[in-house]
C-alpha cells in the first residue's frame, strides 16, 4: 500500500488532507494482511509472533529503539501508545538509542532475549543494524522501521515522503523567490538515506520547475540549530546575494530564520524547513520561516502500530507475506497561507 503524496497539492484543505489520512488508518488493520511483508521466519525473512507466551498467558512485548530524544520520535511513540492502549495485553516501552550504533544493537539484543514480539526501529546506520534486524527475524520477532529504512528486509517500513515532498518544497520555494535566485542547502551528515532523498528531491524538484533557481552552497549543519546559524553565517559571506534557505530539518531551517533576524534579513530570504513541527508551525505564524514540509507523525506513529498489532496477533499466516511495505506518509506543504488549517491537537 502506497499512498501517492502528489496528490496533495498546494493549496491543500486541512480537512481533505486529514479525511484522507483518517480513513487509511481506519483501513489500516483490515489491510495490513495485503501490504505488510514477511515469509517464513526459518527462511531468513520476516517473521510473525504470536500474541501471547507459549502457555497463553504471558503480555505482547513491543519497544520502540529511537535514535536519541527528539520532537520527532517522541511524536511518533505518542501515535504508538494511542493504539497500543487499547489492546490489554500489550506491554510497550521507548528506548534510547543515545545516538550511538553499538547502543541499539545491544538494545536490539535484549529485546530480543526477552522474547519481544514487535520492535519499532529508527535506525542510526541502515547497514549496520541490518545484522540485529535478521536476528530479529530468525527468533520470528517482527521489526517495523519509521522514517530511515535498513537493508535487511523486514516487516514494514513506515516513512515521511521525503524525496517527493523535497521536491514539493522546491516548487512552492521557488515560486516564494519569483523563479529566480540563489539557495544554500543546510545539510544533514552524509552517509543518512533521507539526507539524499531530501537533498535529491530538493535539487529535482528545482531543475524541474524553477532552473533559474541555483543552488550555490550546501553544507553539513549536524540537524542542529546553532550549528545552522555558524554554517548560514560563514555562507552568507562568501555568497552575499543568497535569496533562499532549505533546511532539511526544522532545526537547521529555524537556525537559519535566527541568523535572518540578527542580519535584517527576514523577509529579504526565503527559508524552508522539512519535518513540519510546533515550533516551525509557529515561525511560519509570525512570519518568519517561510514554510516547511508537515507531516502528521502522531498518525505515522497509529499506522506503525496498528501494522504491529495485526503482526502480532498471530492471525495472519507468515506465508500471506511476500516482501516488506512500504508506506509513504501524506503530507502538505505549510506556508502562512495555510498553516493554520492545521489544528493545535495535531501539531508535535
Amino acid at each position: 500500500m502506497t499512498s501517492d503524496d502528489r496528490s496533495f497539492p498546494l493549496p491543500t484543505p486541512r480537512r481533505r488532507f486529514f479525511k484522507k489520512a483518517a480513513a487509511i488508518s481506519a483501513t489500516l488493520g483490515a489491510a495490513a494482511s495485503a501490504w505488510v511483508g514477511a515469509t517464513d521466519p526459518r527462511s531468513g525473512s520476516v517473521g510473525v509472533h504470536g500474541a501471547l507466551a507459549a502457555d497463553g498467558t504471558g503480555p505482547l512485548k513491543m519497544a520502540f529503539i529511537q535514535w536519541q530524544p527528539h520532537t520527532v520520535p517522541a511524536a511518533w511513540s505518542k501515535g504508538i501508545e494511542e493504539v497500543l492502549k487499547d489492546q490489554p495485553q500489550t506491554q510497550y516501552k521507548l528506548l534510547d538509542g543515545q545516538n550511538k550504533v553499538e547502543v541499539q544493537v545491544s538494545l536490539m539484543d535484549a529485546l530480543i532475549n526477552e522474547g519481544t514480539a514487535v520492535i519499532f526501529l529508527q535506525p542510526i546506520d541502515s547497514v549496520a543494524l541490518a545484522p540485529s534486524i535478521n536476528k530479529a527475524k530468525r527468533a520470528s520477532i517482527s521489526v517495523i522501521t519509521l522514517n530511515i529504512d535498513a537493508t535487511a528486509q523486514h516487516a514494514a517500513h513506515v516513512e515521511m515522503s521525503h524525496y517527493y515532498g523535497a521536491m514539493e518544497i522546491a516548487r512552492v520555494m521557488g515560486e516564494k523567490m519569483g523563479g529566480k535566485g540563489e539557495v544554500a542547502i543546510l545539510n544533514a551528515p552524509p552517509g543518512i538515506i533521507i539526507r539524499d532523498q531530501r537533498t535529491n528531491g530538493f535539487v529535482e524538484g528545482l531543475k524541474k520547475h524553477h532552473p533559474n533557481v541555483k543552488v550555490v552552497a550546501d553544507q553539513v549543519a549536524d540537524w542542529s540549530r546553532k550549528k545552522a546559524q555558524d554554517v548560514l553565517a560563514t555562507i552568507l559571506n562568501a555568497k552575499p546575494g543568497l535569496t533562499g534557505v532549505y533546511g532539511v530539518n526544522d532545526s537547521m531551517a529555524l537556525g537559519a530564520v535566527d541568523v535572518a533576524k540578527e542580519k535584517g534579513l527576514l523577509g529579504k530570504l526565503v527559508i524552508f524547513g522539512n519535518d513540519g513541527e510546533k515550533d516551525a508551525l509557529e515561525s511560519i505564524e509570525n512570519g518568519e520561516l517561510t514554510g516547511t514540509q508537515y507531516t502528521d507523525v502522531y498518525q505515522q506513529g497509529r499506522f506503525a502500530a496498528s501494522a504491529a498489532t495485526v503482526l502480532a496477533s498471530g492471525q495472519v499466516p507468515a506465508t500471506a507475506f511476500k516482501k516488506q511495505a512500504h508506506l509513504l506518509m501524506p503530507f502538505v506543504i505549510a506556508t502562512r497561507e495555510n498553516v493554520k488549517q492545521i489544528q493545535p491537537s495535531q501539531r508535535w
